[in-house]
C-alpha cells in the first residue's frame, strides 16, 4: 500500500462525523484497517489500463425496455364520473388538503 493510502485516526473520525456515526475505541481500531484494505484494493483497480474501454452505465447491452405510452380505449370520462360524489368542469372534485 502507498503512503498516501494510510487513513488517519482522525481522517477515520472525520469520516465517522460527516456520516454521523459514533465509533467507540475499539470500532475504531477494527474499521481503520478495514477501511485502508478497501482502499488499496482501489488503489489497483485505478491501475488497471481502461484506454480502450468505452465509458458505460450498464455493464449490458440492455437498451430502453420500457414501452411506448399508447392510449387506450376504457370508458368515457362521463361513465368515470358516474359515481363521483362532487365533480366540477368534467374533473373529480375533492376536499383540499393542503390549506392556503
Amino acid at each position: 500500500m502507498s503512503a498516501s493510502n494510510k487513513i488517519t485516526p482522525e481522517e477515520l473520525d472525520h469520516i465517522a462525523k460527516l456520516a454521523r456515526i459514533d465509533l467507540t475505541d475499539d470500532e475504531k481500531k477494527t474499521y481503520l484497517p478495514q477501511l485502508e484494505s478497501v482502499l488499496e484494493y482501489l488503489d489497483i483497480l485505478n491501475k488497471a489500463d481502461t484506454t480502450n474501454i468505452k465509458p458505460t452505465f450498464r455493464v449490458n447491452e440492455q437498451k430502453n425496455v420500457f414501452h411506448q405510452d399508447e392510449v387506450k380505449e376504457s370508458f368515457s370520462q362521463k361513465d368515470a364520473l358516474s359515481t363521483a360524489t362532487k365533480t366540477k368542469d368534467g374533473y373529480f372534485e375533492v376536499v383540499a388538503t393542503i390549506k392556503k
